[in-house]
């Protein structure tokens, strides 16, 4: 007869298999909590520069430059520019409905503030603010100030002007030959007419065009101009200053901050990824984050 000896598995062997199971999964577990953190962090993340984006692009497209207002929070208004007929179409009503889009606010004494609390598909909330700076001129000079750059360039450095604390645009005149008609040259249209130059390989005593291609650039004639006189050799560039480019802005303001002819901008998207204020982005606690952008947006109203 045979016997078979048998051996279930005991209670306690049970409670040591899955113990040893737990043990293993803690890892797997926790990594699987991290990857979770980490996408809620980037689609966060994403949201929050595609808004800041959103905001920057609209402000810089669609907001005229004298309805955006120096502030942190900046503001929009359009109720003291209705005297000024190109500002006719921004009324209260386009104001309220791109203050809405962008940063679902409402209007206070100032106007239309650029600050407001919106929230993505999972019910996190962010809070978006938009800082504006003029960019403003001290002084007024007399004239644009001009200098000659010096032969030296292409070839070496140009001379420039003194360092300025203000914001300044500077450039090269046009020069004068240039726009002379008579720097084109009158072509023969017989080629047997030898008077008058058939093409631009053609010398032409000096005139036109048809000077080689090293004297094309000379300063032809220019001894006989005035001594600021634009030319191809040692030209004259001058700087403005941003009140002799640009008119006063079209709202009151003090004699300082009426002449800008540029603002700088910068959006702070703020939200928490810490669930217990999700709702509450201006919370300081729990695990704050924060993105900025900044841009510049110029008067060419």
């Amino acid at each position: 007869m045979v016997v078979l000896n048998r051996r279930a598995v005991t209670f306690l062997e049970i409670v040591i298999a899955v113990a040893i199971l737990a043990i293993a999964m803690i890892p797997l577990f926790g990594l699987m909590s991290r990857q979770t953190v980490e996408t809620d962090k980037n689609a966060s993340e994403a949201f929050a520069i595609n808004k800041a984006s959103e905001v920057l692009n609209a402000i810089l497209d669609s907001v005229p430059f004298a309805a955006l207002r120096q502030g942190n929070p900046g503001y929009i208004r359009v109720d003291d520019l209705g005297a000024t007929p190109r500002f006719a179409k921004y009324s209260d009503t386009w104001a309220k409905k791109i203050v809405s889009m962008l940063f679902n606010s409402q209007k206070d004494a100032s106007g239309w503030p650029c600050r407001g609390v919106i929230s993505d598909s999972r019910g996190i909330h962010y809070l978006i603010h938009l800082r504006v700076e003029d960019v403003i001129s001290e002084k007024k000079p007399a004239r644009p100030e001009r200098l000659a750059i010096g032969s030296a360039f292409p070839a070496g450095k140009p001379k420039d002007f003194a360092e300025s604390a203000e914001m300044s645009f500077a450039f090269l005149r046009n020069p004068a030959i240039i726009s002379d008609g008579s720097w084109v040259p009158d072509y023969a249209e017989d080629p047997a007419d030898t008077s008058k130059s058939f093409s631009e390989l053609d010398l032409s005593s000096g005139k036109g065009v048809a000077e080689p291609p090293v004297n094309v650039y000379l300063d032809q004639g220019k001894e006989t101009l005035a001594p600021d006189a634009p030319g191809f050799i040692d030209p004259v560039a001058e700087r403005y200053t941003s009140k002799m480019v640009s008119d006063k802005v079209a709202y009151q303001a003090s004699e300082q901050f009426s002449w800008c002819s540029m603002k700088k901008m910068i959006v702070q998207v703020q939200w928490n990824l810490d669930q217990r204020y999700f709702k509450t982005p201006e919370e300081k606690g729990g695990r704050l984050q924060r993105i900025h952008l900044m841009t510049i947006k110029g008067d060419i109203d």
